[in-house]
């Protein structure tokens, strides 16, 4: 509607700022006549004032207002499934890459599995000092503590003793919070938080985050603890304090997935109650269409997708079915597309996988399950 508004407003200013023509008068077919006496000017017509545009003529209706909200859900859902596909190698910056290494499981008192991890880096130096940050299910990245650095067998632990903030540089101070990706934090409906206000000014220091030699020994391993449920990634990065290097990793505990010779699909939790998930698959032909098949009780709904030059297809995928607030979805493979398309007439395509994987989730309300 503001769109629709400012479009008229530039229209009707146009308008109205052309000159009006001239108007002359006939020419006087008498001679020597008296002249007539000078019209009085015509009075300075009101210039148009922004206020005076008529109002938008037309008002949403509850069905329209209620699509645009699930644009915004579908446009958020998509922003943060991008960034959740991509959060790994292709973000490291050149030269840097880090690994997670299982330490150990353990049962905590609930029943649930606690795994610990350590973090090995390579290609950062001695004397990178270096930030932690993690992006848990349903939150946002946060930096959880800094003062790190790699020993020489590449394990990521906590450095010497840092020097009081007060002695750090002011461009450090403006520069430690971290969210890698600019991560959007969401709820269950999607949505991304909005600007602040005062966006364009410049943003107030943030706080340091607390310096690992708190609660640590210099030389000690960086330990990491996480609990997860079915398809739930544990998502972490490296970054240097002034955050122009990093280098993040995730890893899937309980992956959700089923290989058939040779081809192999995933589901991976976006949200809390599998609200939306990643649909990862591996193994398949390469630069392919494929028709993959989402069924949710009795409708099943096609999801016709191309493959990468690795055979990989990641897209994602919102959960639900109407008139329902939880259940179960299986993603089959369906065969290769060989419908012609501009880019792939028939011939061309390559002959379908003798594999049929297949892998059900569940969703909706009380389906988040730690394992």
């Amino acid at each position: 509607m503001v769109s629709r508004l400012v479009l008229a407003a530039s229209c009707l200013v146009a308008i109205f700022s052309v000159s009006s023509l001239a108007q002359s008068s006939p020419p006087s077919t008498q001679q020597n006549s008296t002249p007539a006496p000078s019209a009085p000017a015509p009075a300075t017509q009101p210039k148009l004032q922004l206020q005076d545009l008529p109002p938008d003529p037309h008002t949403p209706t509850t069905a329209e207002l209620e699509q645009e909200h699930q644009q915004q859900v579908l446009q958020g859902a998509m922003r943060l499934a991008s960034v959740e596909a991509h959060w790994g190698p292709e973000m490291d910056s050149p030269g840097v890459s880090l690994a997670v290494s299982e330490v150990k499981r353990t049962k905590t008192p609930e029943g649930a599995t606690q795994i610990t991890y350590q973090l090995i880096g390579s290609g950062f130096g001695p004397g990178d000092k270096l930030m932690l940050v993690r992006w848990p299910l349903n939150s946002e990245a946060h930096t959880v503590m800094g003062g790190l650095n790699v020993d020489a067998k590449g394990v990521v632990v906590c450095g010497a003793a840092a020097p009081a903030q007060s002695a750090l540089p002011a461009e450090a101070l403006a520069q430690a919070r971290v969210s890698l990706a600019t991560a959007p934090a969401t709820g269950q409906s999607g949505g991304v938080n909005a600007p602040a206000p005062n966006a364009g000014a410049a943003p107030p220091a943030p706080a340091l985050p607390p310096d690992c030699s708190a609660t640590m020994q210099p030389h000690q391993p960086v330990e990491i603890q996480a609990i997860a449920a079915p398809g739930e990634a544990v998502r972490v990065a490296m970054l240097t304090m002034d955050r122009k290097r990093g280098a993040a990793a995730s890893t899937i505990p309980f992956p959700l997935a089923n290989t058939d010779k040779g081809c192999r699909l995933e589901v991976i939790l976006g949200m809390k109650n599998a609200a939306l998930v990643l649909i990862d698959g591996t193994g398949f032909p390469a630069n392919s269409a494929l028709t993959l098949d989402a069924i949710t009780g009795d409708t099943t709904r096609p999801l016709n997708l191309k493959t990468s030059a690795e055979g990989r297809i990641i897209f994602p995928l919102l959960a639900g079915a109407k008139g329902q607030t939880s259940g179960e979805t299986t993603i089959r493979f369906a065969g290769v597309n060989r419908a012609p398309t501009l880019n792939m007439p028939t011939e061309a395509a390559p002959p379908a996988p003798a594999c049929a994987p297949s892998v059900t989730y569940h969703w909706g309300e009380g389906s988040y399950k730690a394992e």
